[in-house]
């Protein structure tokens, strides 16, 4: 799903390339990466199960059915920016050797990574938004003009909210998809309309929540998800994301003057 997502972002930007590759062992994986030299990608996304070994206190990728990789190979290099998209790959706490801190030294400048188990359509939400507002950066395109990759996955992360309260329920989630009484489905209605400087980011999930409740109240649904939409409830998997390395430096905007200390993103 996140492939074809940004795939199709990808071809809508005529300055942007797209490869999907697979590898199924470690050596396959080498062989992928030795196919594009140093300088010819910018973002390498790896979607694959992650592993803890808590005994030896080393964690990574599992790549195809045994192979268990953690990018400690002294032949291996990586684009600027990495996005791990797998469980538990860079564990913090009992200072475990893990995949993101050694892909730093195959070249990453900036990686995001996970501290723990983490869901899989979750996972892909967030990484669909990040891309959007990435793409929509660098073609001058969405509303707000990300200048890093630092602030464009704040954002991401701030504004998740929404998205961690309707995984509470089914139900309430497709409301939330399906169209008002006005033909407007409610998705746009809460983000083009309601939350319009309501949602302070120090309250985001109660003023979250006060914004859905009112939208239910208007349309004869007032109590009716009243045991769900409680702050407390809600299960912020975005805190359990890292973004480690440069990420202010990685540069989306051509606003911004690039020297020695900054990477940009191809335009």
């Amino acid at each position: 799903m996140l492939s074809s997502q940004i795939s199709k972002m990808s071809r809508q930007c005529s300055f942007s390339r797209y490869y999907y590759e697979e590898a199924f062992s470690k050596e396959e994986l080498k062989n992928v990466l030795r196919r594009y030299p140093k300088g010819s990608l910018e973002i390498l996304i790896l979607s694959a199960h992650g592993f803890y070994d808590t005994e030896s206190n080393i964690s990574g990728l599992c790549i195809g059915e045994s192979d268990k990789w953690m990018a400690d190979d002294d032949d291996v290099i990586v684009p600027p920016i990495v996005l791990l998209s797998a469980c538990h790959v860079s564990p913090r706490g009992r200072n475990a050797v893990n995949a993101c801190d050694l892909l730093m030294r195959a070249g990453a400048s900036t990686i995001i990574s996970t501290l723990i188990p983490i869901n899989a359509i979750k996972n892909t939400l967030l990484y669909s938004r990040l891309f959007t507002y990435i793409f929509d950066s660098i073609m001058g395109t969405g509303q707000v003009k990300y200048k890093t990759l630092s602030e464009a996955w704040t954002h991401v992360v701030a504004s998740n909210a929404i998205n961690e309260i309707l995984e509470n329920s089914t139900q309430l989630k497709k409301w939330y998809f399906s169209e008002n009484v006005s033909g407007q489905t409610r998705i746009f209605d809460f983000k083009l309309h309601r939350c319009i400087g309501r949602l302070r980011s120090t309250h985001i999930y109660s003023d979250t929540i006060a914004v859905l409740k009112e939208m239910l109240a208007e349309e004869g649904l007032d109590g009716r998800y009243d045991s769900i939409l409680i702050p407390e409830q809600c299960f912020p998997e975005s805190f359990f994301y890292q973004l480690v390395g440069y990420p202010e430096k990685v540069l989306l905007s051509n606003d911004i003057e690039e020297n020695d200390d900054h990477h940009a993103i191809s335009h």
